[in-house]
């Protein structure tokens, strides 16, 4: 891996494909989107069960950001 890359992880290097107009890839949204949701799952199930949330907000949120993910996708036409 080059140098840059190693600095900048993934992330960074999906970063640097934005366009001179500002707009990043559809499949770098869809990639973040998709990681949000996952991240989101479990951090929320760990605070439903520590009786730091209730179920059906952790429901929302995650619908939500499955909304989102499914919404990029179509749009895409993926």
């Amino acid at each position: 891996m080059p140098a840059a890359l190693w600095l900048v992880g993934v992330e960074g290097a999906i970063m640097a494909q934005i366009t001179a107009i500002g707009a990043i890839p559809v499949t770098a949204l869809i990639a973040g989107a998709q990681r949000e949701l996952d991240m989101r799952r479990q951090h929320y199930w760990t605070r439903v069960r520590a009786g730091k949330m209730r179920q059906d907000e952790a429901d929302k949120r995650i619908a939500l950001m499955q909304a989102i993910v499914k919404r990029l996708t179509v749009t895409a036409a993926l």
